[in-house]
């Protein structure tokens, strides 16, 4: 194998497989990258065996041939290099002569042949398209409502469904639920008539989509499921995972349907109260007690080990006096999240959830989106 690469595109893709490759695996190919050199194009693959990223750029092929190098390695070698053109050779014992300028780097590899059968996605296979945009917003506003419990299989990852005019996307830990969809136009689309789709995309694809790029003008992605992998192509990129097959939760019955208190709040003003009076809050459980009233809601947190705190925001709210207590890491997470300068919050009382929502100001959101805290019980 022998081969000259523009060094920023060799550097993008080497970046893109860092999420992926194992850093720490038990099978040591697992921490490298796969490079092959054919038909005037560097293709370059990384996987945990899970989630595998495909992808490939545009170079000047000597010699044809496949190496694997460890990952993180070669990608600081790269970074490190000039502004140059990258020349790279393989020499004996699978070792790889990298040059740019006057930097020489030899780094030592394992055989291509020995690197894990990489999966492909069957000829014919259904997919979806939509803007590569669309669903990396779509990933942003629910990712962090994922469950960190690993033995949680159905809540390790967020549910997708595609339905004949609505794309939507859902992701719970048990607590809290994040809620969003985009009016969906099938154009594009190679599905077949009345199919729709229902998958659940594990954390690490979820955290790859969002580095996925779209290549030129086109600013699409597709997506559909070939034997038991996920998989999402935007460009010259293609991601694929292994189906998390279990049952995902009933997610629209626990959507309470009579929370008739509507409060509206600054977003930024309710975000930095909330970071504020969490500083005193149990380091355990984060909860905070928010009383409403009318024109002001009184953010407050009192902890026996550290002392107590409170501060007032100004909220359109003109019903009677409650109060309910929430996880602030919860709350946060959704201010955060949304675009809008307000937001709504959605009660009954301190035994029912909170539904927040966006308030857009003008133009309608091209979105729907809603988020679910469930309350806490306060000491």
């Amino acid at each position: 194998m022998e081969l000259t690469v523009a060094k920023v595109d060799l550097q993008k893709e080497l970046q893109l497989c860092q999420g992926v490759v194992e850093k720490r695996s038990t099978i040591p190919i697992l921490s490298n990258v796969l490079l092959k050199a054919t038909d005037g194009r560097l293709q370059i693959a990384a996987t945990d065996l899970d989630v595998t990223i495909l992808s490939s750029c545009d170079a000047k092929i000597s010699t044809p041939g496949g190496v694997t190098i460890e990952a993180k390695r070669l990608f600081d070698v790269v970074r490190s290099l000039p502004d140059a053109d990258v020349h790279m050779a393989l020499q004996e014992n699978n070792s790889v002569l990298i040059e740019s300028g006057t930097a020489k780097f030899r780094l030592l590899g394992l055989p291509a042949e020995d690197y894990p059968t990489l999966p492909s996605i069957a000829a014919g296979a259904d997919s979806y398209s939509i803007p590569l945009d669309e669903l990396k917003t779509m990933v942003g506003k629910v990712k962090f409502a994922i469950t960190h419990e690993e033995t949680r299989f159905q809540l390790n990852g967020a549910l997708l469904k595609v339905q004949p005019a609505k794309l939507e996307m859902v992701a719970t830990d048990g607590h809290r639920m994040a809620l969003i969809n985009f009016p969906y136009d099938a154009n594009g689309s190679t599905r077949k008539k009345g199919s729709d789709l229902t998958i659940l995309i594990p954390r690490k694809a979820l955290d790859e989509i969002l580095r996925l790029e779209s290549a030129g003008e086109e600013n699409a992605v597709k997506f559909g499921v070939s034997d038991n992998q996920l998989f999402f192509e935007a460009g010259e990129r293609r991601l694929l995972a292994r189906m998390i097959d279990v049952n995902f939760p009933n997610y629209m019955e626990v959507i309470s349907r009579d929370n008739d208190r509507v409060v509206m709040v600054d977003r930024e003003r309710l975000l930095s109260t909330i970071r504020r009076i969490s500083l005193v809050a149990n380091e355990r459980t984060r909860a905070v007690r928010f009383d409403f009233a009318a024109g002001k809601l009184t953010v407050s947190s009192t902890n026996p080990e550290l002392g107590d705190a409170r501060e007032t925001v100004p909220i359109d709210y003109a019903g009677n006096p409650f109060f309910v207590g929430l996880n602030a890491a919860y709350v946060t997470d959704f201010l955060s999240a949304v675009d809008t300068p307000t937001v709504s919050l959605e009660l009954k009382d301190e035994n029912s959830q909170c539904i927040g929502k966006p308030s857009p100001t003008g133009d309608d959101l091209p979105y729907e989106y809603l988020y679910v805290v469930m309350p806490m019980r306060l000491a």
